[in-house]
This record gives C-alpha cells, sequence and structure tokens, in this order.
C-alpha cells in the first residue's frame, strides 16, 4: 500500500557470472557510455527493470548481445548524453539467462539536471525548427549504407574481405542506433512539451497523440501492400493454395496452380520492396521476409480467412476525421493565448511527428539495421564450416563477439576447437531459456513511485497506473483469492467491443490469432502489424500514448487499451472479454 516499504521482485533467482555457459565478460569487452548489458547483480534489487517482450519476445543468442549492446544500451547512452536528455542518461540492459530486462540511468542532482537542460534546448531548437530536413539527411545516411551493404556480393569475398565486411556491418549498426536514440529523444521532448501544455490548459494529455494520427507510414504501405497481394490471390482462385498447409512449400504449391505463376512474381516484387526486415529488433539469428517469407504468406492468409477484407482508405479517412474532429473540440475549449499556444504545439508537433517517425524508421533501424551483420556472419560462417573450423554456419551466432575478433585476429589463447566445443551447451541454454520465456515476471527490483525517463513512460508505459499495478496497489487478485474480472491501463483508441481473447507471448505464435479475436499480449512491435487488420481489438500489458500498439489501433479503427501490466496473467486464450478504450477497461465476461 502507500507509504509501505517498496515492492521488491527479487534478481536473485538471475544472478550469473556468466552471460552464457562458458563466457564471462571481461573489463572493457563492451563499449559503452554509463553502463553495460550483463547478467543481473544482487546490487540489481535497488533498481527497476522491465521486462523487453516488447522488442526481445525469445530471448538473445550470443551474437545478437552485440547488437543489443549497441542499441538499448551504448545507442540510448549516447544520444541520452549527445542530446542532453535532462532526468536520464539513456537506459540499460539485464539479462535474467537470455532475455533482455531494460531500466535507466537516471540523473540524481539538480545542478546536473539543470546543466543538461540548458544544452539540450540548445540541441534541439535547431532540429525541430526544420526536421524534415534534418530527417531526410539522416534517413539518406543510412539509406545510402544500405545500398552499399545490400549490393555487396559475399560470395566472391575472400575470408579477409568477409571479415572486413563483417566489421563494417558492426560499425554501421552502431552508427544506426545512436541516430535512433539521437531523433527519438528530440522527437520525445517536443511531444512532452506539448502534452504538459495540454494539461496546463485544461486539456488531457492522453489527447495528444491521436492530434497526430492518419500519416501513412512504411508499415502501412506493407499492409496494404499485403492485402493488395491477397486479393489478387483471390481474384486468380489461389485462397486453397495460401490458407492451408505449412508456410515452408507455400510457393512452390501456389507456383504449379494455373495463374500461380504470375501471383509470386508479384509476391517476389513485393518482398524486394519491402522484405528487409526481421521479426524481432536486433535478432541476428533469425532471417528476415527476403531469406523466409513465412510471415508474409501467414499474414496473406489470415487475410483471406476474413472475407470481409479491410478497406485502409476507409480506415485512413476516418481516422484523419476523427482527428481533425478532435483537434476543433480542442481549439473551441480553449481561446486567446492559449489558443495561439495550442496551435504552435500543434504544428510543431505535425512537423516533427512522433506518432508517425515511431512507426517509420523501424523500417530504417529497429528492424534492418542487423541484417548487414546476419548476412556477413552467414557468409564468414558457410567459409568457417568448410573449412572445418566450426560445424555449421549458425555456429557463429552461438558465439560472442569479443570470442569471433579474438579467433579472427589470431589472438593467442583464441581456438576455434574451443568454441566449436561449447556451442551445443549454449543452444541447449537457449532454448531451455526460451521456453521459460513466458513465465517470467514484467518486472525485477525495486518498483519505483515514478520515472523520469520520457520513453520509458510514453513508449514503454511506466505511467503511474502500471507501477501501482505492479506494486500491488492495484490488486491482481479479487476478495478472498477470486479471480481478478477487470484489469486497467493506458485508454489507447476509443471504441467498445466484445470478443474472444487470444493470448499471445512471442511473435512466433502470431499466426495463431484468428479473425475477429481480441489480441491479448505484452506489446507490440511493426511485425505485429498486419494482425491489425484482422483482429477485433488489442490489450498489452506494456506500452504508452506512443507504443506501436496504440499508434496503429487508431490507424485502423479498433479499442486498444496498453500499459495494464497484468492482462496476459489474467486474461486466457478464449475468455469472452470486453474492451473499452476510451475508459481503459478489459472485462473478463466470461472465462
Amino acid at each position: 500500500m502507500p507509504g509501505d516499504s517498496p515492492r521488491v521482485f527479487p534478481v536473485d533467482e538471475f544472478v550469473k557470472e556468466e552471460l552464457y555457459p562458458g563466457y564471462r565478460q571481461a573489463f572493457g569487452s563492451q563499449p559503452f557510455v554509463a553502463g553495460p548489458v550483463r547478467p543481473f547483480s544482487s546490487r540489481d534489487n535497488e533498481r527497476y527493470w522491465l521486462r523487453d517482450s516488447l522488442h526481445f519476445s525469445e530471448g538473445m543468442v550470443p551474437a545478437s548481445i552485440a547488437t543489443l549492446d549497441d542499441a538499448q544500451t551504448w545507442g540510448a547512452q549516447l544520444g541520452a548524453e549527445i542530446v542532453g536528455v535532462p532526468p536520464t542518461r539513456g537506459s540499460v540492459n539485464r539479462l535474467a539467462g537470455t532475455h533482455v530486462y531494460i531500466g535507466t540511468i537516471d540523473v540524481d542532482t539538480q545542478w546536473q539536471v539543470q546543466a543538461r537542460a540548458a544544452r539540450f534546448g540548445a540541441y534541439v531548437s535547431p532540429v525541430l525548427a526544420d526536421f524534415g530536413s534534418y530527417w531526410t539527411m539522416r534517413a539518406g545516411e543510412l539509406q545510402a549504407a544500405y545500398e552499399h551493404f545490400d549490393n555487396l556480393d559475399l560470395s566472391v569475398m575472400t575470408v579477409p574481405e568477409l571479415w572486413a565486411a563483417l566489421r563494417d556491418a558492426y560499425a554501421f549498426h552502431r552508427r544506426a542506433w545512436f541516430i535512433h536514440f539521437e531523433v527519438m529523444y528530440v522527437l520525445t521532448a517536443n511531444y512532452l512539451a506539448f502534452y504538459a501544455l495540454a494539461e496546463e490548459i485544461g486539456l488531457s494529455g492522453s489527447q495528444v497523440s491521436s492530434f497526430l494520427s492518419g500519416q501513412q507510414t512504411f508499415y502501412s504501405r506493407t499492409d496494404e501492400e499485403l492485402w493488395r497481394l491477397a486479393g489478387l490471390a483471390k481474384s486468380l482462385g489461389l485462397e486453397a493454395a495460401l490458407t492451408t498447409g505449412s508456410a515452408s512449400d507455400m510457393r512452390a504449391r501456389v507456383r504449379a496452380l494455373p495463374h500461380g505463376a504470375s501471383w509470386t512474381a508479384s509476391f517476389d516484387s513485393f518482398l524486394a520492396a519491402y522484405g528487409q526486415r526481421l521479426e524481432e529488433t536486433c535478432r541476428i539469428d533469425t532471417p528476415s521476409w527476403a531469406e523466409d517469407p513465412s510471415p508474409a504468406l501467414y499474414s496473406i492468409g489470415a487475410f483471406l480467412a476474413k472475407p470481409a477484407g479491410f478497406d485502409f482508405h476507409a480506415a485512413r479517412a476516418a481516422a484523419v476525421a476523427e482527428r481533425d474532429a478532435q483537434i476543433e473540440a480542442a481549439r473551441r475549449a480553449v481561446n486567446g493565448e492559449n489558443l495561439a499556444r495550442f496551435n504552435a504545439a500543434l504544428a510543431s508537433n505535425q512537423a516533427a511527428n512522433f506518432a508517425w517517425w515511431n512507426e517509420e524508421h523501424n523500417y530504417l533501424i529497429d528492424r534492418r539495421a542487423a541484417i548487414p551483420v546476419r548476412r556477413a556472419t552467414l557468409e564468414l560462417g558457410a567459409r568457417l564450416a568448410a573449412d572445418g573450423q566450426i560445424t555449421d554456419p549458425t555456429d557463429m551466432f552461438y558465439l560472442f563477439k569479443p570470442e569471433l575478433f579474438a579467433v579472427m585476429a589470431q589472438d593467442a589463447g583464441a581456438s576455434w576447437a574451443e568454441l566449436r566445443a561449447m556451442v551445443p551447451d549454449r543452444r541447449a541454454y537457449f532454448e531451455y531459456w526460451r521456453e521459460r520465456g513466458p513465465s517470467l515476471p514484467p518486472m525485477l527490483g525495486t518498483i519505483p513511485d515514478t520515472v523520469p525517463d520520457p520513453i520509458m513512460i510514453e513508449v514503454f508505459g511506466l505511467s503511474g497506473r502500471f507501477l501501482e499495478t505492479m506494486r500491488g496497489e492495484t490488486p491482481a487478485d479479487g476478495p478472498a483469492g477470486a479471480a481478478v474480472t477487470e484489469v486497467r491501463g493506458f485508454p489507447a483508441a476509443k471504441g467498445v467491443v466484445e470478443g474472444v481473447a487470444r493470448v499471445i507471448t512471442t511473435v512466433g505464435d502470431l499466426h495463431l490469432v484468428e479473425p475477429g479475436e481480441i489480441l491479448v499480449c505484452g506489446g507490440t512491435t511493426t511485425e505485429w502489424t498486419p494482425a491489425f487488420g484482422i483482429i477485433a481489438a488489442c490489450v498489452c500489458d506494456t506500452g504508452g500514448s506512443l507504443t506501436h500498439a496504440a499508434i496503429v489501433s487508431r490507424e485502423y479503427g479498433i479499442p486498444c487499451v496498453v500499459g495494464t501490466a497484468i492482462a496476459t496473467r489474467v486474461v486466457k486464450t478464449g475468455d469472452r472479454v470486453r474492451v473499452d478504450g476510451r475508459a481503459g477497461t478489459v472485462t473478463v465476461m466470461a472465462p
């Protein structure tokens, strides 16, 4: 209860000295600004740690931990330091087995907050003054790098050339994640200033995200193309081949049918334009859609199972109309100087639109930046396997970056034979923790009263209600142990709907979602987007006003509640539930 001792979810079970069997970090083995990725220690009980199932639902293999270093640790910390975000020095990660927890490094003295605020304003103001040109420059840098890496013919390279290409890919990956957090902190500040203004002048800050909806992103265009391919398949009589059997041989089955070759040609053109995306952030052990199009094929099959289809133009028109109506209502509610301030803040946020960018950037960074590392790693692995140094090219995924760098540089004591011998135990370790993933607690350590980091609030959803629930101030059990029948969260997209729940804990199970079901999950990112065309509503444990589920639900016109903390533990697959996206409630009507 409020005023009692802080609620602590002990990290003790996950305290280890080794990240994986046979690997203990050496001092200086990881570049970082304020703190490295590492296993939990007993001191971590003093801080909060949120499980990041939003981005990493299945755990991390050793090679992917290097890309995690670049992302939520090095990139976030460098971005926060250079931009000068007043209350935070960025995020940092801990591993429970192979699963990622995220915490923040708070600024804890008033002088540092003030000093950072001064340089923060000087950094942010010119960027916001012409955000379009600024983002065009950053996006152009990223696109130029992809053009370079995509055009490398790795198959003709020598081993030293491949090694150089892999080091370049790692260097680019780190640069991409600095750009990510540099832009994110700038946009978050602009958004939060608008949020605070709305509260100050008598509006609801939770409305601000809806003022910014209705803009098309790369991922909405991807979905439109998937629906177009589903419609084309239906017109060509190919539905049965795309809705039955496994996706692994689906392309071959379709091609064998009349008109199948023309459809697969259209599908291949789609992959050329939209297929450079991984299913999870930093997971270099998972293929892109271009390598394995199963996720895209499953989506097309799910769309064909929804006879009514989906009208993107109508949905976008409705989202824009709703947005404009809310803006006009807000303008009518204020006047004079407050109206002028509202219009100025709105114009600034429309020009530097976090709700749009938070979807758009995923294609350029989150889901794509690790692909050059993956391609070079696999090609190098194939050469080493052919030479007998490793057993299989995918063994490379079970080596840590410092191990790989040491043996490639022929450092004293670095041995392929020793590394090869550890791979089976590391594979088994990853599988063990992947199976444990759904049972891991959503937070570890000490649950705070408040979290100052703006990204943790608006993207991950560490709001007051979420923290209250985790502290037990909002009960997770009813009277006398009775089952909970209602959970509360952030009202992300309005509307009321009843339906059958489908609880999903990893993106790998997304193909199980049926049309008309209510998706209940830890959180969603861009790889989940196609499901929004068939579900009736979305409910998430994590997330705030700028999280993926909130943004996409508004665009698709379906109710959404995020930041519930406990929905995946309270709701079961098959329950009939009622989602009220305006009130932010989820009610179990019939278990």
